[in-house]
């Protein structure tokens, strides 16, 4: 069985093609493959570009997290550390600072409760205490010492007036607050955490 020459029709129609006509076709042949090779040329470059500039937004944020990972750990272990302080209550603020005080030797004036405010899951207990005609070095000290408590509590007020000029006395006047976990019963812990953040402040931990 002999099969259809389907270019047969072509050819003649080439042949029939004075030679000016057959230049037009030569040249507009030419045309349309040069553009279907541009396009493929265009297509493919354009998707390699494509890749390399996917390629470097994935380096930037493999980079960037690679910069941070230091910081992030950081935080993470600051949230840690917070969340292990929170969970010892700290004592009744007054009974504390009276007690911290004394082992500086300093006596409190005026220890004055504040409304506790409850928000997050917490409670804040504040109080305003006063520190007459004190020296500033055992003053500081029992700052660093409400600081550096096992506790979460903080200083969150400090005004400092001298009580007799030219002298190394003064008046300060305190105010401190703790952060009480809801539910949580209060003792004394087996080891000291560290402070719940990186500028020392009390509080829920950071998001």
């Amino acid at each position: 069985m002999k099969l259809p020459d389907f270019g047969a029709p072509a050819r003649r129609a080439w042949e029939n093609f004075n030679e000016r006509e057959k230049k037009m076709m030569t040249a507009l042949g030419g045309t349309v493959i040069a553009l279907i090779l541009g396009g493929i040329v265009y297509f493919a470059m354009s998707t390699v570009g494509d890749l390399q500039t996917e390629n470097e937004n994935i380096q930037a944020v493999l980079d960037q997290v690679g910069r941070e990972g230091p910081r992030l750990r950081a935080r993470a272990e600051e949230r840690r550390q917070a969340e292990r302080r929170y969970s010892n209550r700290a004592p009744a603020l007054g009974g504390f600072l009276e007690a911290t005080a004394h082992s500086n030797g300093l006596t409190l004036r005026e220890v004055t409760d504040q409304p506790d405010e409850v928000a997050n899951g917490f409670k804040k207990r504040s109080v305003r205490l006063q520190l007459p005609g004190v020296s500033l070095r055992p003053a500081i000290d029992f700052m660093a010492a409400i600081e550096n408590s096992v506790y979460p509590v903080a200083i969150e007020l400090i005004e400092v007036e001298h009580f007799q000029a030219g002298t190394d006395a003064f008046n300060v006047k305190m105010g401190v607050l703790a952060y009480d976990r809801v539910g949580a019963a209060p003792g004394a812990p087996a080891a000291r955490p560290a402070r719940p953040t990186a500028d020392g402040t009390a509080g829920p931990p950071a998001p």
